[in-house]
């Protein structure tokens, strides 16, 4: 007698009121990305094993334990990719050329976990990377993207928080990790099994762990934002005076230290406020040695990803019109964001926008040029010295000058 052929476990269909969710979702990803000049690539579900083994590292539960990989007719030993990032670093390492490659990308991923409800062995991802240039705006602008989806989708704030840490440069995670083993040493006997197998390999992703009795091992265990170089601590303290000043509120998390190996710097999760074990919504950082893993180049990048099915359980199905004008809001020096009341205005607009920083005036009009954008906001040297911007329609080449506390962009650009 014929038996029915049944799914295979970890896996599942998506259709009905489901695949509206799916489709509204992806949809809203790029519509939300495609307003900060990011650009849509896919990438193979298969990939060499070696990719991800050198990218998020081999003792990690993701390679060790959870990736399905196999030897094809060519011997070659081939994976389902179980994340987007490391096949994004890799189109990076090949195609890159200069300024910063914004890419944003969607599709399935393969993980053999323990299934459960809301996780799955073939599950969808939405990722977006910034790979090419660092600044404490750029990790700024890719927690603010995230914020925004988080907006449009309908979820309300009330529903979510930002959790934020900082993992450091590589030295000072590896300094930090010699205090870690120091501190956790002592404690051997009382460590769960899988901590102590990361003790000596990667000691950092003990800080995440879920068991109890290390959660109370780490209560008083040193602190890795108290061991950042003062390099790092500059930096961390720019990317939460970003956030601040643009009124997204945030925790800090010592012991948030995501579950890859490529992470430095920046770490953040957006997660429910529901009391439950698998909280995060949205996760990602910044990741400026990952490309130098996988080759000969070292080109640093920021980036997040969040699980499809995850915001599927979150949301309700809302239209969307679509964004038409192109602004571009340009300063000659980083420093002049940290003040400017600007940026939430532009996000506030019907339109798509990028913010650029670059001391060559003729360069930024040559780039508003080259990718067609209708306005300019620019704020040079001597506007930042008078707290005056630039306002100019590139279509009519109408200029203005505002002072910045005055300006309504919702006034002037339309």
């Amino acid at each position: 007698m014929k038996k029915n052929i049944q799914l295979v476990k970890g896996t599942h269909d998506i259709y009905g009121e489901d695949i509206k969710k799916f489709n509204f979702i992806v949809d809203k990803f790029y519509s939300v990305t495609n307003k900060f000049n990011f650009h849509q690539v896919q990438t193979p579900i298969i990939e060499h094993q070696d990719l991800f083994t050198r990218s998020v590292g081999e003792h990690t539960d993701i390679v060790s334990k959870e990736m399905y990989s196999f030897t094809d007719k060519g011997d070659s030993t081939i994976c389902l990719r179980p994340e987007a990032t490391s096949s994004i670093a890799r189109l990076v390492a090949s195609e890159y050329q200069s300024g910063s490659m914004k890419i944003s990308t969607h599709g399935p991923m393969f993980r053999r976990e323990r299934p459960q409800k809301g996780r799955y062995r073939q599950f969808h991802q939405i990722n977006l990377e910034n790979m090419g240039e660092k600044s404490p705006y750029l990790d700024f602008e890719i927690i603010l993207i995230a914020y925004n989806l988080l907006n449009e989708l309908g979820i309300d704030k009330k529903q979510f928080k930002l959790i934020l840490n900082s993992l450091g440069s590589q030295d000072d995670q590896s300094n930090y990790s010699k205090i870690l083993i120091d501190y956790l040493s002592q404690y051997k006997s009382k460590l769960s099994e899988t901590s102590l197998s990361r003790l000596e390999k990667n000691p950092m992703r003990i800080l995440d762990s879920k068991d109890e009795q290390d959660k109370e091992i780490l209560l008083n265990a040193p602190v890795i934002t108290e061991n950042l170089s003062q390099e790092s601590t500059q930096y961390f303290n720019q990317v939460k005076e970003l956030l601040e000043n643009n009124g997204i509120d945030f925790t800090i998390d010592h012991k948030l230290v995501r579950g890859l190996d490529y992470y430095t710097d920046t770490a953040f999760e957006f997660q429910t406020n529901e009391d439950k074990r698998q909280n995060a919504i949205l996760a990602g950082g910044r990741y400026d040695k990952l490309i130098s893993l996988i080759s000969t180049r070292d080109i640093p990048g920021i980036g997040w990803a969040a699980g499809v099915e995850r915001l599927m359980s979150l949301i309700n199905i809302e239209n969307q019109k679509e964004e038409k004008l192109k602004v571009l809001f340009a300063v000659q020096n980083e420093k002049y964001l940290l003040k400017s009341e600007i940026i939430k205005q532009i996000y506030d607009l019907d339109c798509i926008h990028e913010t650029k920083i670059n001391k060559n005036i003729k360069k930024i009009f040559t780039y508003a040029d080259k990718n067609n954008f209708n306005f300019i906001l620019l704020i040079g040297e001597e506007e930042d010295s008078k707290n005056k911007i630039i306002l100019k329609n590139l279509n009519t080449k109408e200029q203005k000058i505002f002072n910045q506390s005055d300006i309504k962009l919702v006034n002037e650009i339309r």
